[in-house]
Formats: structure tokens, C-alpha cells, sequence
């Protein structure tokens, strides 16, 4: 039964009846009659703002960081890493102080130590987790939100909340869209998996509200600011455009790459990862070699089309490209490096090796969301022959498009003393 059968208006008085009453008859309001011509006017415009009042929240604002918004990185109790991990933004512990692993991870902002900033930051992370546990459910979910398309609104999971495969969030078009997750415990996203933004959606306005501790499974590219109670763990070379900061615990990284999102300040046509600027020119952008690498090393093919999300500018598409860099060698194995700028497409990478051009092996894959800044990759090698020359090179492939490779290079594994033949001791007497 619809709300008007159960209460009808009075449209003379502008009132509601109770149920089961008796409809009063019409009243003619005559100019004299001030008290119920008030009554019908205010009743009519009560009806009115019923009848335009929107279901659920418009447009809901976004979970205020504070001095938080300037961390990539924040833990409660300990920041640890391995390998050679980026954060791009502020790293920060409080109201612990145990930091490592920087060297050999490098940080873009500034680290805070237990120190006024840190504390302060450490006090507005809580009340951001406050506000955003707080925030009114939109929508229950399951347990898994892989294959899922959601638009802005506040998901709750009452247990652990997962992702085993591609998450999409779609803005409808509009930058300012806020998308807000509850976890009532643990969330956990598997390896490889990403979370993918299309239509406007910003990595800015994706929150992870979790009960206890993250984890983000290794190669995995994910997306949003991650407020746990407890601890973060990314393991290896798990990406993160957003935030990690973690109230009580530990944030545990290896091999990572955390960027701080921030709003892009005007917008793009199509869907947008937040905080770059898309390159202009008809070539799109260019890799930017690290050390040792090819400057201008390109790939066989041009990604086409326009992406589904991702960066994108109004006159061209910005296409991925891929730079092969100096790997380092070890006695049985090495480190093969190489910078990618993604571009307007999600994509995957790995190395291929062997010991000729055909190389015959490979890499485990990784992921990147869309960007429009060069981004370092690596990965190591393990059970490799001594005082062997191996050829390898970087392949990058798209979402959207034709794979890109990178140049072959080579390196020599360490060893080469240990297998020189000896000489010859003279003639016997």
C-alpha cells in the first residue's frame, strides 16, 4: 500500500488524516479566514518539498583526512619496508617510532617521526575513520566485489570484505562522486586484483573504512585511502593510488608504490585517475628512462581507441609506453628494472629473459592503474646460471590495445672467476 492510502492529505487544511478516519469535506477559504488560509499554504508547501525531496544522499562529501590528507603513508605504531618501495607524499609514524627501510625505499615528502605533525595527523585519522564509519548505508555487500560496477554511495559488509578480481566504479560523470566502503573486519584483496575508475571517478573520493587490518595482495592495483583500525600490509609490488594510514599498527610494505590522490582540479573527457596532468601533443607523452635507460624506447604498436577510464585528454589519447633499464646482476640472478608511463590505460606489465633474443621465460606480471607520470617496475631473478649473458627486455600491455615492448638489453651474471680454467704448472721433472 502506497504512503498517500495510508495517510491522506487533507488538501483543504493541508494536514494528514489517521487511517480508518473520515475525509473532512472541502472548505472553501474565504479572505477573511486568515488562520486557514496559513494552514493551507503551509500545508501545500509541505507537500510540495515532499514531492521533490530525494531518496538517499545527493551528493555526499568526502571523508575529511585533515592533516592527514598530506600522508601517503601512516602508521600507528611502525612503518617497515623491503625492497625498493616509492611513496609519493608524506610517510609518517605516530604515536609510534620505529621506521626502516628508507633506504633503500625512497619518499617524496617528508618523514615524520613520532613529531608534532605526526601526532596531529595520527588524531584527525581517527576522526576521518569516525566520520566514515559513521556514514549511512547505502547498500549492503558481499564478501567479494570482484566483477562488481558500483556507483557513489556508502557499501557496508557487517564481516571481512575481499576483491579477487577487477572492482569498476562508475561517477555517472560526475568528479565530485564519493564512494565509501565499510568493512566490519578485514579486508583483503587478492593478487593481481584492481580497482578500476570510469566516468570521472576520482581516487580521492574512495574510502576504505576497515575494522581490523588490510592487505593488498601482491602485484594488485589498488585504488582509494584505506583507514584500518589496526594494520596495512602491501606485499610485493602491490600499487596504491591513494592512502594507507593505519591507527594502531604497523603499515608493512615491499616493493610498493603509494601515491597520494588528490582532485583534480578541472576535468577531462572520459574518466580520470586524479593528481596528474595529461601530457598534450598528437605522440602522446614519452617514457622518462632511469638510470642506464633508452631515452625514446618505444613499442610495435600503438594502443587505439578512446579508453573506458583512465586518463584522457579532449583531443588525443594518451598512449602507454615502455623503457627497458640497466638491470643487476647477481652470481645466479639480478634485478631487471624499467619505467612505464601508462597513460590512459590500466594495463600489465612483465619482463621476458633467456639466454638469446627469443628468450623462452618470463616474469610474473604486474599491474598499473592509468597515469600520466613514468613509473618505475622491477623484479628479480632467482636460479640463474653463472657468468651467463641473458637477454631481456619489457612488455607492456594495455586494457585497451596492442601489447608495447620495450628494447633488448643484457646483462652478465656474476661468477666468471670462479670457472676460469687454470693454467698449466710447467713440465714435469
Amino acid at each position: 500500500m502506497r504512503l498517500a492510502d495510508q495517510y491522506p492529505v487533507d488538501h483543504a487544511l493541508g494536514s494528514v488524516q489517521a487511517p480508518g478516519a473520515s475525509p473532512r469535506p472541502f472548505v472553501w477559504l474565504h479572505g477573511t479566514d486568515s488562520r486557514r488560509r496559513r494552514a493551507f499554504w503551509g500545508g501545500a508547501s509541505a507537500v510540495a518539498a515532499l514531492a521533490v525531496l530525494p531518496v538517499g544522499e545527493a551528493h555526499a562529501a568526502a571523508i575529511g583526512l585533515g592533516t592527514a590528507d598530506a600522508y601517503a603513508v601512516l602508521g600507528g605504531s611502525a612503518v617497515s619496508n623491503t625492497g625498493p618501495s616509492t611513496i609519493l607524499g608524506d610517510l609518517g609514524v605516530a604515536p609510534g617510532n620505529a621506521i626502516s627501510g628508507f633506504p633503500p625505499g625512497t619518499v617524496t615528502g617528508t618523514i615524520h617521526d613520532n613529531d608534532a605533525n605526526a601526532l596531529q595527523a595520527a588524531s584527525d585519522l581517527v576522526t576521518a575513520y569516525d566520520d566514515a564509519a559513521g556514514r549511512r548505508t547505502t547498500a549492503p555487500i558481499t564478501a567479494d566485489l570482484a566483477g562488481r560496477t558500483l556507483v557513489s554511495g556508502v557499501y557496508t559488509a557487517t564481516s571481512s570484505l575481499g576483491l579477487s578480481g577487477t572492482l569498476t566504479l562508475d561517477a555517472k560523470g560526475d568528479p565530485g562522486a564519493v564512494f565509501v566502503f565499510q568493512a566490519g573486519s578485514a579486508l583483503t584483496a587478492g593478487s593481481g586484483s584492481s580497482v578500476r575508475l570510469v566516468n570521472g571517478a576520482q581516487a580521492c573520493n574512495v574510502f576504505w573504512k576497515v575494522g581490523s587490518s588490510a592487505t593488498i595482495g601482491m602485484a594488485s592495483a589498488f585504488t582509494g585511502t584505506i583507514l584500518a583500525r589496526t594494520s596495512i600490509s602491501l606485499t610485493t609490488s602491490a600499487t596504491l593510488d591513494g592512502r594507507a594510514l593505519a591507527r594502531n599498527g604497523a603499515v608493512t610494505l615491499d616493493s610498493n608504490t603509494v601515491r597520494r590522490s588528490t582532485c583534480a582540479t578541472s576535468t577531462t573527457s572520459g574518466s580520470g585517475t586524479p593528481g596528474g596532468t595529461p601530457p598534450t601533443g598528437p605522440s602522446g607523452s614519452q617514457a622518462t628512462p632511469g638510470p642506464g635507460g633508452d631515452a625514446g624506447d618505444g613499442g610495435d604498436s600503438e594502443a587505439p581507441g578512446t579508453s573506458t577510464g583512465g586518463v584522457a585528454t579532449t583531443s588525443s589519447v594518451v598512449r602507454p609506453t615502455a623503457a627497458t633499464t640497466a638491470a643487476t646482476p647477481s652470481t645466479t640472478g639480478g634485478v631487471l628494472t624499467g619505467t612505464i608511463v601508462p597513460g590512459a590505460f590500466d594495463l600489465i606489465y612483465r619482463f621476458e629473459y633467456g639466454t638469446s633474443r627469443r628468450y623462452g621465460r618470463r616474469t610474473t606480471p604486474g599491474r598499473l592503474p592509468a597515469d600520466a607520470t613514468s613509473r618505475r617496475v622491477r623484479r628479480a631473478l632467482h636460479n640463474l646460471d653463472p657468468c651467463t649473458t641473458y637477454h631481456y627486455r619489457l612488455i607492456v600491455i594495455p586494457r585497451s590495445g596492442r601489447r608495447v615492448l620495450g628494447r633488448d638489453r643484457t646483462f652478465r651474471t656474476e661468477g666468471c672467476a670462479a670457472r676460469r680454467p687454470r693454467r698449466s704448472g710447467g713440465f714435469a721433472g
